[in-house]
């Protein structure tokens, strides 16, 4: 990844070129394209057309209740769906408020908070203009072919403390457990008081091929033996294969277990939060 393509309202051309030239010394290609959202099937087709050699979508949102509406509609209802389709990641990026909205799994969004002192020149806070740029350089660097399986489990460890698991236990590899690491989570219940949640995980680690149904079923052969507090989560740096995806739903429909997944996409997301594993795991290898 090493081509990002900024959309931005006319209004916001100053940030949209001062996230260019931030981007640029950080080694990524950037092309900076305005719109004007009154234009909508225009501009829809304007930017399918023109994103066809980048890598990332960066679509400013402006801190305007129409303009915000409408984006968040438009982008829902087609452009995030045919961009996925070309492999093209989209990040949405709302301006001027801090983040109040609620996204999907396969989503990603930032907020720019507003710089009512204006230290600087720039009309958001640097802070939050940092977080982005360091997200987005950091992009290229998690690869995980280039780490070793043993590597992987340690990273997965390491992000399981920056999440707040807790009590992250490593199961005996001499027994079929059905699953690799068994943790905790706490829990607010109703009633304020602090709970906890089991979860059985499962770490699967592919070179070039997809987590198969195998590992769906000795999780949920474990967890079909288990109070129903326990979860079982599947972590893989690849996708389920069809016949596993299926499996899952069906297994989801009828039985009292639920798995969640976290494959490779997810997985990278939840990384990029925590600049510090990417320097840990990745940041020896360089931009690949």
């Amino acid at each position: 990844m090493n081509r990002i393509f900024i959309s931005s309202p006319h209004s916001e051309q100053r940030l949209a070129q001062e996230l260019a030239m931030r981007l640029h010394n950080e080694g990524l290609s950037t092309i900076v394209d305005s719109f004007e959202s009154q234009l909508a099937d225009e501009w829809l087709h304007h930017v399918l057309y023109s994103v066809e050699s980048s890598d990332v979508v960066l679509l400013l949102i402006p801190d305007d209740d129409y303009e915000r509406k409408w984006v968040r509609r438009e982008f829902n209802k087609n452009l995030r769906h045919k961009l996925k389709s070309r492999n093209i990641l989209v990040i949405q990026v709302y301006l001027g408020r801090k983040k109040f909205f609620t996204v999907s799994n396969d989503q990603i969004a930032f907020s720019l908070e507003k710089d009512d002192y204006r230290h600087s020149q720039s009309l958001y806070t640097d802070k939050s203009i940092s977080k982005l740029v360091t997200y987005l350089a950091n992009l290229p660097k998690v690869n995980f072919e280039f780490i070793s399986p043993f590597d992987f489990e340690e990273l997965i460890v390491a992000l399981l403390k920056k999440l707040r698991f807790f009590d992250i236990e490593h199961q005996n590899k001499n027994r079929d457990f059905g699953f690799d690491i068994l943790a905790k989570t706490k829990v607010r219940n109703p009633f304020g008081g602090v709970g906890q949640i089991s979860w059985a995980i499962e770490i699967k680690y592919h070179k070039n091929s997809r987590a198969d149904i195998s590992s769906l079923h000795q999780l949920s052969y474990y967890l079909e033996d288990q109070p129903i507090d326990v979860n079982g989560v599947l972590i893989t740096n690849g996708q389920l294969t069809s016949t596993a995806q299926e499996w899952l739903e069906h297994n989801e429909q009828k039985k009292r277990t639920s798995i969640t997944i976290v494959d490779g996409i997810k997985l990278k997301q939840l990384i990029l939060k925590y600049p510090v594993l990417v320097d840990e795991f990745f940041g020896r290898r360089g931009d690949l």
